[in-house]
């Protein structure tokens, strides 16, 4: 079962217990660290592996929306006061796994395309248009 099937049919099922969030915390812990075993096909040079890319990447989404819909109802029992372990972790994972999939592979490639051709700033540009931007805001703020 995925952490989205999850997300949708523990509601369904009456109160969960400190046990067995922590139990179905592990379960969605274990899952993420299957896939990061593959993390190394999520941003492909070879073109002919991009579409592997992308179904990894959305299995991350996936993975990420269910467990942060675990996460929110774990917090409602920490919020009483009990202890559930592993939610630290898990929200962890949820965050490094939304960042991450901010990035699709799309994006990386088209952006590797760009350094490979060129297309790229320089340090000293990007010094000069962040020193003129702070001053813009500065400005504006005065």
């Amino acid at each position: 079962m995925s952490t989205l099937e999850l997300a949708e049919l523990l509601p369904q099922l009456g109160e969960l217990t400190p046990g067995v969030a922590g139990r179905w915390i592990a379960a969605a812990l274990a899952q993420a660290a299957a896939l990061h075993e593959h993390d190394g096909w999520l941003y492909p040079i070879d073109p002919a592996r991009q579409p592997g890319a992308e179904r990894l990447h959305d299995a991350w989404r996936e993975w990420a929306h269910g467990a942060e819909a675990l996460v929110r109802q774990a917090e409602s029992l920490q919020y009483v006061g009990q202890e559930i372990p592993g939610l630290d972790q898990l929200r962890d994972s949820v965050g490094w796994a939304q960042a991450m999939t901010a990035m699709p592979p799309a994006l990386i490639a088209q952006r590797r395309r760009q350094a490979h051709e060129g297309d790229v700033y320089s340090v000293e540009e990007v010094r000069r248009e962040l020193r003129a931007g702070f001053r813009r805001a500065c400005n504006s703020v005065e």
